[in-house]
Order: C-alpha cells, then structure tokens, then sequence
C-alpha cells in the first residue's frame, strides 16, 4: 500500500494529520467506524474537487468546489497561460489577481491564486473561518457541513497524492496546470495554522 501518515498539524485546537492515499486504497468508511473518529476526504481532480466527511463510519455528506488543477493551464515552456475557467478568473479578481489568456506568468501569481483556493478547501472543512469566494467556488448542493465538524484525519486522493509534499520551484508547471502548486498552498497551510 503507497499510503502514509503524516504529522502535519493542520487543525488549530486539536492536530489533525494527513493521510495521502496514492492508490484511493483506503476505505474512508471502515477507517472512521474502526478508529471511531472523524475523516474529511479530499479528491483533486482535474476540474473539480470534491470534499467528503464521515463521522464514526457514517457518511456525513459531500460538497464539490469548482476547484481542479485544468482550470489554469501554462505553457510549460514559455510560461504563458493558455487557458482560464472563468469561474477562477473571476474568483482571481476578487482578491485583484489578473489572468488572462496569452500573458506571460510568474510563479508568484500562481501561487497566490492557489493560496486562496488551499483556503477555500480549509473552509469547506471548517478549519478555517469563512473564505470570500467560498460561496462562489461550491458546486449545485449542499453549501456546508456540520458546523462543529472539524476532522481529525484528511485524507487526500487524486493529484494530492502525488504533489503535496513536492518542493519543486523550478519546474511548478512542468504539467502545463496549476495541480503542484496548488498542493504546495494545501501543505504550506497546514504548516501555519
């Protein structure tokens, strides 16, 4: 099994931990009634991001973000962004961040853009008080969990898996996305909460 725990507080009274799944082995459910405890799962996909919360091997809901690592492509050469959802675009320009299809990017743009979006996933798991463009970033459904839920264990899936603890500066849009930099901001939030 490529799973590992991982002691990186990310929750501010109680220490959660992560637990990166590379293989979606784990089942979320049995895990939680087994340790009696409280697990948010965190899927990175490449257009959506879906949150889902299991309380003593009860299911406790889902939320999607429109949050991927697709929703901003670059050009890993010329570093120019080739392509915007225009929900990003416009949550970029809530917090004065421009992008636009054609320019040339740096890496700290980017990196402050999926700052924000780190914080709006911290939010959906209510780790974090309410994010400006959270309302705007949910999908159709449900807004919201129980708002005494704060997990104990994060398990993230998908791109997480394979980029959270990715140092790499060089080559951040090696991908031609947006997905190792945004797992940067997920693991650079945990260590200052």
């Amino acid at each position: 099994m490529n799973d590992k725990f991982v002691n990186i507080v990310i929750d501010k009274e109680e220490g959660s931990r992560f637990l990166v799944s590379g293989d979606n082995s784990i089942d979320t459910v049995d895990l939680s009634s087994d340790k009696h405890t409280s697990i948010a799962r965190i899927n990175i996909k490449d257009n959506v991001t879906t949150v889902c919360l299991y309380k003593d091997g009860e299911s406790k809901g889902t939320i999607s973000l429109n949050i991927g690592k697709e929703q901003v492509k670059i050009d890993s050469k010329s570093k120019k962004i080739t392509y915007v959802d225009n929900n990003i675009r416009d949550l970029a320009r809530l917090y004065s961040i421009d992008l636009t299809e054609g320019e040339t990017t740096d890496i700290e743009k980017i990196r402050g853009l999926c700052k924000i979006l780190a914080n709006i996933m911290i939010t959906a798991i209510h780790l974090n008080d309410y994010s400006w463009g959270f309302s705007k970033m949910v999908i159709k459904g449900k807004k919201s969990f129980e708002e005494d839920f704060s997990p104990s264990i994060i398990i993230f899936t998908g791109i997480a898996a394979k980029y959270i603890f990715d140092k790499n500066e060089k080559n951040a849009f090696e991908e031609g996305n947006i997905g190792m930099l945004l797992c940067q901001e997920i693991n650079n939030y945990s260590k200052n909460a």
